[in-house]
């Protein structure tokens, strides 16, 4: 997996600069395209089965006084982390790790069909879930909760049994 940073950072450092509500306190959450493989699927139904997905999520926050917790999710999986973790830093990372039972099925009408070797085997679904993430801060004017979410992007990579008119692999 290609885990070109830049974007990222970029994306972190302009949300410090920008000015909110509340002079000094934001967060704002990002998440590298995520990629999972698949088994072809019958012609007829053209939904794609998810497995399991793992989103790597960065927080970028600032608090003015204590930053209490961090929350980030995706569908009904979640972390939290709290002041302990927290406490002196501006950003934060975490991996969910998103069941397919929280996530809607994929649709692709030409992708890894399993009687169709000519459908594709790659396809880029853009916005498939959200990553949303909770900032608590506390200071003497009292606690405050800020809120941000950002769409994620999968990538799905068709993993297709070999035909009968490929040679094996040489290392088995």
């Amino acid at each position: 997996m290609n885990l070109n940073r830049a974007p990222i950072l970029a994306l972190f450092a302009a949300a410090i600069c920008i000015p909110t509500a509340y002079a000094g306190e934001s967060v704002v959450v990002a998440a590298r395209e995520t990629q999972a493989v698949v088994s072809p699927g019958t012609t007829h139904l053209r939904l794609v089965k998810l497995p399991a997905l793992d989103f790597a999520l960065r927080a970028a926050f600032n608090c003015t006084g204590t930053a209490e917790s961090l929350t980030l999710s995706i569908a009904d999986t979640h972390d939290t982390l709290g002041e302990d973790t927290i406490s002196g830093q501006r950003s934060a990372e975490a991996i969910l790790t998103v069941p397919p039972r929280q996530l809607a099925l994929a649709s692709g009408s030409r992708f890894c069909l399993a009687d169709d070797l000519s459908s594709a085997d790659e396809l880029l679904v853009p916005g498939l879930a959200t990553a949303h993430a909770s900032l608590r801060c506390r200071n003497d004017e009292g606690v405050r909760v800020h809120f941000t979410s950002a769409p994620l992007q999968v990538r799905l990579l068709c993993e297709r049994p070999p035909t009968e008119d490929q040679d094996p692999s040489p290392d088995k």
